[in-house]
């Protein structure tokens, strides 16, 4: 089926106004464009990630630490990343924002559409700009993130000021609101203070106050509870939610805990070796789970319902060596479920039944006539 044109959408959209405004007057040239532009947003995902991949040259071999990485997120929606440490979620948020270092690392191929422009088409000024303005990130460590030298007040508005165009005393009452809206006690006079002078939780406190500065469309959290104790963790977790759902704003949660991912987010994109190995809403991932990694992982969390003082499941083995990888399926080493088509050919993405949408996973063994039940 052809899609409309943008005349006929148009058309279409004009054929819909009341009849308080002529569509023929400049007022209703913009009201009609207006309604096109959300009709249109609407119609599409905030961000398409299509066949990424990011490689480190290094002098041992291509480490090939992002590979062919596919994923959606819709307009206020909270993303998963979850994996042990080492299976490439960090690079993929890096490399969405254009962050990765080069050299050694380097994007070699993919798309990254983010509102309808393509991210790695962007010139580097370009890219400066929308950073901080459309694409807020928090860091794993605040206390080597945020500058040591610099007062927090500082720090949090001088992205005010860069990407809004906001005065010096503007933006220092922004920060102050937002210090108050990320729940440090007396913002005002906490301006003046340097990173160090602020217990772990306040300095990511400080970081999501500076990542929200100018109301993103797109917050990338990188392992955002990282250190903090259980009690700051959940206090941090609520603050984005309650922040995020205030700003509608959409969040791609990096972390390898899988509770956290569980209470946080719609949608979960499982890794391994660099690739996603499944996808799916929340509860196929955690009650239907049809890759045997998912599965060990999902075995390998502490559980209350379980006899204290047994031992915890743990997944044998260590992941592949990323260095120009076999096209074999990575897991295979360490599963369980191994047969010869597992060290013959790597399996793609294909859907799984589900209850949702968007179910998928790479394994050949849940492929449908596959030999795991």
């Amino acid at each position: 089926m052809t899609p409309p044109t943008r005349r006929e959408t148009e058309t279409g959209t004009a054929a819909q106004l009341p009849e308080m405004v002529e569509v023929s007057t400049p007022e209703g040239q913009r009201l009609v464009a207006q309604l096109t532009d959300e009709a249109e947003r609407h119609s599409r995902k905030l961000l398409q990630v299509r066949d990424l991949s990011t490689y480190f040259f290094t002098p041992g071999g291509v480490v090939h630490a992002v590979d062919e990485v596919s994923f959606d997120l819709d307009y206020g929606e909270t993303l998963g990343l979850v994996g042990e440490s080492g299976c490439g979620k960090s690079v993929t948020a890096l490399s969405i924002a254009r962050l990765v270092a080069q050299p050694p690392g380097r994007i070699v191929d993919g798309e990254v559409i983010f509102d309808g422009i393509d991210l790695l088409e962007l010139s580097g000024e370009e890219m400066r700009l929308l950073r901080g303005r459309k694409i807020g990130f928090i860091f794993q460590d605040p206390m080597t993130s945020l500058n040591p030298t610099l007062r927090v007040g500082h720090q949090i508005s001088e992205s005010a000021r860069t990407h809004l165009g906001l005065s010096r005393q503007a933006a220092a009452a922004r920060a102050v609101d937002l210090l108050g809206m990320v729940g440090i006690p007396r913002p005002r006079e906490r301006l003046g203070d340097y990173p160090h002078q602020f217990s772990g939780g306040m300095r990511q406190r400080v970081m999501i106050a500076i990542a929200l500065a100018c109301q993103p469309m797109l917050l990338i959290a990188d392992e955002p509870t990282t250190a903090l104790d259980v009690t700051v963790q959940a206090q941090i977790m609520e603050l984005l939610r309650s922040l995020t759902q205030e700003f509608r704003t959409a969040v791609i949660l990096i972390t390898h805990d899988l509770g956290l991912a569980a209470g946080m987010c719609q949608r979960v994109s499982v890794m391994y070796a660099g690739r996603i190995v499944e996808t799916g809403l929340v509860d196929d991932i955690f009650e239907r789970p049809r890759m045997p990694y998912t599965r060990a992982l999902l075995d390998s969390r502490p559980r209350l319902d379980v006899e204290p003082g047994g031992r915890l499941r743990t997944i044998e083995g260590f992941p592949p060596d990323l260095v120009d990888p076999e096209p074999v399926c990575r897991f295979a080493a360490r599963c369980p479920h191994r047969r010869d088509v597992c060290d013959q050919r790597e399996p793609l993405m294909t859907p799984r039944p589900s209850h949702g949408q968007g179910h998928a996973a790479r394994c050949w063994g849940t492929e449908p006539g596959g030999w795991i039940p």
